[in-house]
């Protein structure tokens, strides 16, 4: 019986590693990295037991990322997720972008951007237009072509694609536990991103579980 017991244990302790992992990687987890655009991002990342996850970036902009209309803005994800072996997927299914507590979808997102754009743009044709002497008559139209011109090369479809997101959305990605650090590792046409997080609800970590501990608690 003790053998059977014994073989039984071993039987669950190969299974543990795999289960004790995805397990471990249930919480919230946070991390802030500096982006291309000079732009700091703090980013909040929950994994719920249920499959579902949620995150929450807080993104201010750089000194260098003079054309952008905001100074900070939040984006929201939310989804589902699955692991196999070391790897994540997560399937976005919803997103909005928060400035100033208001709440937009993508959709409203670029339209907001479209709009500073367009005031950016009027901008200028008014200053064209004192340089060319357009009469008050003719300025009308002077703008609108001034704007229409601005805006050619700005198109939705693309901003949306850029913003990542255009629709439902799954990610393919790897990630490593050790202790308190989370890493995601994703791979997208050809660039490899890793980015680190700590646990800030060290109360839901697994404990770690060795053979000796396992072998005590079957044995009789």
């Amino acid at each position: 019986m003790n053998r059977l017991l014994s073989f039984v244990a071993f039987l669950c302790l190969l299974a543990l590693p795999l289960a004790a992992q995805e397990e471990a990687l249930h919480g919230t987890w946070e991390g802030t990295y500096i982006d291309e655009e000079s732009s700091e991002i703090t980013m909040r990342l929950t994994f719920e037991a249920d499959g579902t996850f949620a995150l929450d970036q807080n993104i201010e902009g750089g000194e260098d990322d003079v054309e952008s209309p905001i100074e900070a803005l939040s984006v929201q994800f939310s989804g589902t997720y699955r692991v196999a072996g070391d790897s994540l997927w997560v399937d976005i299914v919803e997103l909005y972008y928060i400035i100033d507590d208001e709440k937009m979808t993508p959709v409203e997102f670029v339209e907001f951007i479209k709009e500073f754009f367009i005031g950016f743009a009027r901008g200028f044709a008014r200053l064209a237009a004192d340089l060319e002497r357009i009469s008050d008559e003719d300025y009308p139209a002077f703008e609108q072509a001034f704007v229409d011109e601005f805006l050619a090369e700005f198109d939705e479809d693309e901003f949306l694609a850029d913003l990542g997101f255009g629709g439902s959305e799954e990610i393919n990605s790897t990630y490593a536990i050790e202790g308190d650090t989370l890493s995601i590792t994703t791979t997208e046409e050809g660039e490899v991103e890793t980015l680190e997080f700590q646990r800030i609800d060290v109360a839901s970590a697994v404990a770690p579980t060795s053979w000796g501990a396992l072998k005590a608690a079957w044995s009789p």
